[in-house]
């Protein structure tokens, strides 16, 4: 028997492309769209980004499934950095590396420019934080400008114990816009693995 998951969402009223992080290699995968009917269907003997329409036979080489493999990830990617009084670092989603109010942060391997203190190998004290917002408890108007890239991760906790580096790596497959079905739609997805379990 293969490694299995299943997984169920509601599309937002514009679908968009979504990953789902299984934990192993894809071998198969399946989407069903509960609300308006259609299935969609790939293997990993078929290109990334191809899709099978399961109800008409039809082939598409776009917009389809992408295997979703990442070997290292280490707290949350940074989208852009505010500098500001106080400076506010935003992030794709602040949930999974686990930040909390109190928690000193360091920042890595943001490409910036102009003057200023290097916003890299910098530490910070989260004051207040939202589901993609992290304001720090320091000034960073006279900061060097953020450009792109770079993570930002836990350092220590609010009583100043450390916490270890845990890898946030992904595995598992893109569901492209095809395959993910249609706006506001109750999706499933089935996904068998590459891995056999005993």
């Amino acid at each position: 028997m293969s490694q299995m998951k299943s997984f169920a969402w509601t599309n937002a009223a514009s679908a968009v492309a979504r990953d789902l992080d299984v934990g192993f290699e894809v071998a198969e995968v399946t989407t069903v769209d509960r609300t308006n009917g259609g299935s969609w269907y790939w293997n990993d003997q078929m290109a990334d980004a191809e899709v099978l329409d399961v109800d008409s036979g039809a082939m598409a080489t776009t917009n389809g499934f992408t295997p979703l493999s990442e070997n290292a990830n280490y707290g949350a990617a940074i989208s852009a950095f505010t500098n500001a009084n106080p400076g506010v670092i935003t992030v794709d989603d602040s949930g999974p590396a686990g930040f909390a109010v109190g928690d000193t942060i360091a920042v890595e391997g943001v490409a910036e420019s102009g003057a200023g203190s290097s916003l890299n190998r910098r530490t910070f004290t989260i004051a207040s934080l939202t589901a993609t917002a992290l304001t720090l408890d320091q000034n960073t108007t006279s900061d060097a400008v953020y450009v792109s890239g770079g993570k930002v991760s836990r350092v220590s906790d609010v009583n100043g114990n450390a916490i270890a580096q845990e890898n946030f790596a992904r595995r598992g497959i893109t569901v492209g816009t095809t395959p993910v079905g249609a706006n506001s739609a109750n999706m499933v997805a089935f996904v068998k693995g590459k891995e056999s379990v005993t």
